[in-house]
């Protein structure tokens, strides 16, 4: 049966390859898609459209002839039919749409498989009507016809789709229970300012001292397991390969994007089978001018995105979700350079876990570290966030606060927890709390993803309150209803939750502070009191500070291992928490009077080239 089976398949691809010779298609094309297809265990078909320079309209009829129907393109005054409580985003990926014509004829346009086009030569039983309503459509075809005769759906789902599924956005920045407990704590901190400050100062020394502390042992675990990720052997088994969609949202990147589409034509995935969308807003023409003067592989498809608020990141991922085929989604920034074989790693991972493994973050690398003092620290800080935290945290499977790229996803995972979070300035975040909220963990890969820090102080300082404000919304909306939380994730993940969270917001909002009471103590010991001064508290908040500094060094060489920085760390680190403690009152003050606003850091293309290691 088998035997049989393979010959009536070869026969189809035999009857397709000579048809196409007859409408004076490339030989030399269709030989190729067919090795091609051969060899990545994907689709001739597929091939045919996405790998080879043939005319898509051509492929169609070709294929419409082979199959005994009738080609025929789709008038664009049809009217494309969704049928009644279908979603959208399983709609997109179904290969067919229905049409209504203007003589009021309900038209099936099906996307060409090799099934399909049997099954129709094969049943005889289907009447010339039945043939004359349905054609075949090209794949692009039917991606763009979706896009834009539904745009203004697509954007409106973009924007409500999590909202519908949970009920829980940062489209409010607090709720009314969460209003009071905030006021109850002013008013009651303010009554005991006036009748009983001491009281008062032991309690928030003692709350805010212990959230200080759990930070600093979060990173001296992490520093002594840093786990060293290697990607997995290729096996050299040729296994049929799924989609895998890549979505990139661009604002004001016309500059970069040269560099980003050579990154992205790099990645070792078969052509046909790698979907990439270029979420680009609709009225940002330089950056689509820059992407149309680009040579594009054909299924590397521009996708503008309705100018509709809120304009920000997770809004267009949402957006580009909706139109998405692949069964495994990655998400890229512009300025990204991924190492080529970041996807197949992915896929082995995935391929070989369980379906509660949701997402894989790949580590960041910041290539220009050595271009400026500011990029020195950030390229440090990195290595000790996505080398040596996360891989812990992954490892003890607790809560992870993804970075803003390179996350791997199932597809049907994304849906399951409704997207992106459209009104979160630091959507990554949000996202990892509440995969792990419902049943999911995250894991890293091995194989980075380069990307360049900031050189300008003001532009870091910009990124930093967003992703700063983001962390506040996403506590926020997470402790609307923290026993909820706490009941899915378990005392443990909760509690090292809150230590990631309100610990870092803490000790950023605290620092200046900190740092103001110890030079205070210190000139009293100097200057007015002496050495007899020295109190268990002031030793207790010196041992605290310095070790908050050590830990976060000692993690950042555990990172890096054999690596050295391009210049000094330790000297700068205290100016460097000095800026971030400045990005953390600037995103305080953003919350209250401006939630949504999203800072755009511009990109610029590469001027430091580094190998991926």
């Amino acid at each position: 049966m088998l035997h049989k089976a393979h010959a009536r398949n070869y026969d189809l691809e035999a009857a397709i390859a000579a048809r196409l010779f007859c409408a004076g298609a490339a030989k030399e094309q269709v030989v190729t898609a067919f090795r091609n297809y051969r060899k990545n265990g994907t689709s001739f078909i597929g091939e045919l459209y996405w790998a080879s320079d043939l005319n898509h309209t051509l492929i169609t009829r070709c294929l419409s002839e082979v199959a005994g129907l009738n080609f025929e393109e789709v008038s664009a005054s049809s009217h494309v039919i969704i049928p009644n409580g279908q979603r959208f985003a399983s709609l997109a990926r179904t290969p067919h749409i229905l049409t209504l014509t203007d003589d009021l004829t309900i038209k099936i346009h099906t996307s060409p498989t090799m099934a399909r086009i049997a099954h129709i030569r094969q049943n005889h039983a289907i009447s010339e009507k039945e043939r004359a309503r349905e054609t075949f459509i090209s794949p692009l075809c039917l991606a763009e016809l979706l896009r834009t005769k539904h745009a203004d759906y697509l954007a409106g789902n973009a924007v409500s789709m999590l909202e519908n599924a949970t009920g829980h956005t940062a489209r409010t920045v607090a709720d009314g229970q969460q209003g009071a407990v905030i006021a109850a704590i002013i008013v009651t901190c303010l009554f005991l300012i006036i009748i009983a400050p001491g009281a008062l100062w032991s309690t928030l020394h003692v709350l805010f001292s212990t959230l200080f502390m759990g930070c600093i042992a979060l990173r001296l675990l992490a520093s002594r397991h840093v786990l060293a990720y290697e990607a997995p052997a290729d096996t050299g088994k040729k296994i049929e390969v799924p989609v895998y969609s890549v979505m990139v949202a661009l604002y004001k990147e016309a500059a970069v994007v040269p560099q980003l589409v050579r990154a992205l034509k790099a990645l070792d995935w078969p052509c046909s089978c790698l979907e990439v969308l270029f979420l680009c807003e609709e009225d940002d023409h330089p950056t689509l001018a820059a992407l149309q003067g680009e040579l594009l592989p054909a299924r590397f498809r521009i996708t503008p995105v309705p100018a509709t608020g809120p304009r920000t990141k997770p809004k267009a991922l949402n957006y580009g979700l909706q139109l998405a085929e692949g069964e495994f989604i990655v998400v890229y920034d512009a300025e990204d350079r991924p190492h080529s074989g970041q996807l197949r790693e992915a896929w082995q991972r995935f391929s070989g876990a369980s379906d509660e493994l949701g997402c894989l973050q790949a580590p960041l690398v910041i290539a220009n570290g050595a271009d400026s003092w500011i990029a020195r620290q950030f390229a440090f800080e990195y290595a000790a966030h996505f080398r040596g935290l996360l891989p812990w945290l992954a490892n003890g499977k607790f809560v992870i606060p993804l970075g803003g790229t390179s996350n791997h996803f199932r597809r049907e995972c994304l849906m399951q927890v409704g997207g992106w979070d459209p009104f979160n300035v630091t959507e990554d975040a949000e996202l990892g709390s509440r995969l792990a909220r419902n049943g999911y963990h995250i894991e890293m890969l091995s194989l980075p993803t380069l990307e360049d820090a900031p050189n300008d102080v003001k532009v870091w300082l910009k990124q930093r309150t967003r992703w700063l404000k983001g962390w506040m919304q996403t506590w926020l909306v997470e402790m609307r209803q923290p026993s909820q939380m706490l009941k899915k994730v378990g005392l443990k993940r909760f509690l090292i939750y809150h230590l990631q969270t309100t610990g870092l917001l803490a000790s950023a909002l605290l620092f200046p502070f900190m740092g103001l009471f110890i030079i205070y103590a210190l000139a009293m010991i100097t200057f007015v009191k002496g050495a007899g001064f020295v109190s268990p508290i002031l030793i207790f908040d010196l041992m605290n500070i310095i070790s908050g500094f050590l830990s976060f060094h000692l993690l950042g060489r555990a990172a890096l291992k054999n690596e050295k920085p391009s210049g000094p760390i330790a000297s700068g680190l205290p100016l460097y928490w000095l800026l971030i403690s400045a990005a953390a009152w600037r995103a305080l003050w953003q919350l209250y009077a401006a939630p949504f606003l999203w800072e755009k850091t511009p990109h610029h293309p590469a001027q430091t080239a580094i190998s991926f290691k």
